[in-house]
């Protein structure tokens, strides 16, 4: 299905109610440094609209038989300098796609978003409620005795966890064997209960099997914390204008993917499925750049400008080269940061000469210490 358009009237078509969670962004020119701001009413905006289009297709009809960058028509000359402060550029130049990550309270709404292709995951928004509740209920139970009704809400946790770390690969056998461990979890809380203590999952003793390994429930819920914290890495990407804010997310991006490998490393077969999993979410946000700026191309000339697409190759250049790093130690990964922070802060400037313009123009100094906090704050966690 074609990604969904914007009307003229500035209401969505109804397609994206039904596709890939993109938006287009479009700003009129900001007022010059230093120039109070104004309020920009619609039919200003359609007025403005107009007269770029008119200059585009100007130079369409006297340029027609030759290949054109039409980059200048939709960019705006800016101020380098203003009252002694450098001045960063944070309005985005040509076209600019956004990937939506749409608002993710639940499971179900993270499955929904990832079933149109968001790089998220319905096992990160479970919660295990459901074990303490059931639990109070069973400390009415003796060694001996068994409830008629099972009354434990887990086929969704089950069937979410199972389908993240083996990537859709189980079957109902799976799901029977994990509900019965989860039976013996709720039993064991039950127990700490009936001892007199507060319910305490790190102290229960049952194992899950996932994937044909087992995995304690407390390194599972581990596990599903980080993963959410670094899948929130590799959704809502803008792309398409290399700002500061650009630069930055898409080296959190390949970071978040680099960690994710790293985290696993030490976990045996779990961890492996884990780094697996995260891997899956890194590409399908790398695909949603990808496809969101396709469509892009087939609605605004802006998107098929040179400097358009060669900031978004420069974008999905910095997240591939962060997401390449050596994660097999802590002190390679840290070593293997440093060095491909010099290459990508290269690959920016490399940009910047290509369009002559500094790189104090794009932010790269505040963007360069975003990144390194970004990892460093991490690599203190894991």
């Amino acid at each position: 299905m074609s990604m969904p358009t914007i009307l003229p009237t500035g209401q969505l078509h109804p397609d994206l109610f039904n596709g890939t969670f993109v938006k287009h962004i479009s700003s009129p020119a900001p007022a010059d440094t230093g120039e109070p701001g104004v309020k920009v009413h619609s039919d200003a905006m359609t007025e403005r609209w107009k007269q770029m289009e008119e200059r585009v297709n100007k130079a369409w009809r006297e340029n027609k038989d030759s290949v054109i960058d039409l980059s200048g028509h939709f960019n705006y000359q800016t101020k380098d300098v203003y009252d002694g402060k450098t001045v960063v550029e944070n309005k985005g130049m040509g076209l600019i796609v956004e990937t939506i990550q749409p608002g993710v309270f639940t499971a179900e709404d993270a499955n929904k978003a990832a079933a149109s292709g968001g790089a998220t995951h319905g096992f990160f928004y479970r919660d295990t409620d459901f074990l303490f509740s059931a639990a109070q209920e069973y400390t009415a139970l003796g060694e001996n005795e068994v409830f008629r009704h099972r009354n434990i809400n887990d086929v969704n946790f089950v069937r979410d966890t199972l389908d993240f770390f083996t990537n859709g690969s189980y079957n109902q056998t799976d799901v029977n064997r994990m509900q019965d461990q989860m039976t013996a979890v709720v039993r064991e809380l039950a127990q700490q209960i009936k001892d007199g203590g507060a319910p305490d999952l790190s102290k229960v003793k049952t194992t899950l099997t996932v994937g044909g390994t087992e995995v304690s429930i407390s390194q599972l819920l581990d596990m599903q914390k980080t993963g959410r914290e670094l899948s929130e890495s590799f959704s809502g990407m803008t792309s398409g204008s290399l700002t500061a804010h650009n630069t930055e997310a898409f080296a959190k991006m390949g970071i978040a993917k680099a960690l994710g490998n790293y985290y696993g490393n030490d976990k045996g077969a779990i961890g492996q499925m884990f780094s697996q999993g995260m891997d899956r979410l890194y590409e399908k946000g790398i695909a949603e750049v990808k496809r969101a700026h396709a469509w892009a191309q087939t609605v605004s000339y802006g998107a098929n400008t040179a400097g358009n697409r060669d900031a978004v190759k420069t974008e999905l250049g910095l997240a591939e080269l962060f997401s390449k790093m050596d994660t097999g130690s802590k002190s390679g990964l840290t070593q293997s940061f440093s060095s491909t922070l010099a290459q990508a802060r290269s690959l920016v400037q490399q940009y910047c000469s290509q369009y002559n313009m500094p790189t104090t123009h794009v932010g790269l100094a505040g963007a360069t210490v975003g990144i390194e906090k970004f990892f460093h704050t991490w690599m203190e966690k894991l």
